[in-house]
């Protein structure tokens, strides 16, 4: 949807100064609910504004460290850095306001995406950050037993405050438009539950392991070939090897993990499996595909193989120098800024959102 934050095609509920409440129907199905919050303060706010949502598996690790009052998380399934199945249950106020004028009013019974503490809900949470506009933090929540609902949630900069959108679908395309009084509490309680949200005790700290949860590997200087793997076979020999077990070595083959071109989460795995290690690698951060000589890993992961790595990666140079001759080699480096594939993230944030824009009327 082109227009989901902007003002066309919406219908104004209720407006005060700093809060707006907002619907529409859904083009898929169903209505959608839009708040805005403007001026919302957030106390130490990170540096890097895209950072001021926490990943919903570092919240789910560390829930004890930063608890949510009148929420409570039963389990999580992690799925990829910035992406996460969270099992709630919540008895806030707004969601119990939310579920009588958008659960009930819509004809459907309490325990939908608007949940309590009695209806514990399984929902999947999904973070980007600089989208839609670089500085911007948003996520992506719906059920994930049902498409129907769902919720999309940016945390924008606005000079030393923070504008808030929330967007939510519901099931069926109906609106308690009657409920002025009721809108006039809704707005009251979700200005107050966002500003908990965003500044609960702990929160910072919870922000602090979240900027060093990931760390993001990269590898160069491998142009003329494949880098190399050890191997049983002879097929490239290094006396200096004969020390860890490791005179031999082959150039790394994608095609074995289905693919026709490197990626460096592939070779890592592959070269820790046959030094008998093991490493979870990932291609994508927070919603956005890495370039393909970067992976992600765990931070603590990294830390108990890479000594390791680094002992018997200098043998994989050597090789490398054997089989093409030269200097040159191949060198993994440590925490490096990630580079992501989509040429959007090349473009300025104003020049992005009209790219956007521009696609969505295509697509229309």
């Amino acid at each position: 949807m082109p227009h989901l934050l902007s003002s066309e095609g919406w219908a104004v509920a209720l407006a005060r100064p700093k809060a707006k409440l907002c619907h529409r129907t859904c083009p898929w199905g169903g209505h959608l609910i839009r708040f805005n919050l403007k001026g919302i303060t957030i106390q130490n706010a990170p540096a890097k504004t895209s950072h001021v949502l926490v990943r919903p598996e570092v919240r789910a690790l560390f829930q004890k460290e930063c608890p949510m009052s009148g929420n409570k998380l039963d389990g999580h399934e992690f799925v990829r850095p910035g992406e996460a199945i969270l099992t709630t249950s919540t008895s806030w106020k707004l969601m119990r306001l939310c579920t009588v004028l958008f659960g009930d009013v819509a004809g459907q019974f309490i325990g939908y995406f608007f949940h309590n503490k009695d209806h514990p809900a399984r929902l999947h949470h999904k973070i980007r950050r600089d989208y839609p506009l670089e500085g911007d933090s948003a996520s992506a929540i719906w059920d994930h037993e049902q498409s129907s609902q769902g919720a999309v949630l940016v945390v924008r900069p606005d000079g030393d405050a923070f504008n808030i959108t929330v967007v939510a679908r519901v099931p069926e395309d109906k609106f308690a438009s009657w409920a002025t009084f009721q809108f006039r509490i809704l707005l009251e309680s979700t200005r107050q539950t966002v500003q908990y949200f965003l500044n609960r005790p702990g929160i910072c700290e919870l922000r602090a392991r979240d900027a060093c949860f990931y760390m993001v590997l990269s590898i160069q200087s491998f142009k003329r070939g494949m880098p190399l793997v050890p191997c049983g076979e002879p097929i490239i020999t290094i006396d200096a090897g004969e020390r860890l077990g490791m005179k031999h070595w082959a150039r790394f083959q994608p095609g074995s993990y289905g693919s026709t071109k490197f990626r460096l989460s592939q070779y890592l795995t592959a070269f820790l499996k046959a030094i008998g290690e093991d490493l979870e690698t990932f291609d994508t951060l927070d919603s956005r595909e890495l370039v393909p000589y970067q992976c992600v890993v765990r931070r603590a992961d990294w830390m108990a193989v890479k000594d390791r790595f680094f002992e018997v990666f200098p043998l994989a140079k050597t090789a490398y120098r054997r089989a093409n001759g030269g200097p040159s080699a191949p060198g993994v480096h440590e925490d490096v800024d990630a580079k992501f594939l989509s040429d959007e993230s090349n473009l300025k944030g104003s020049e992005r959102w009209e790219a956007w824009r521009q696609a969505g009327k295509r697509a229309l």
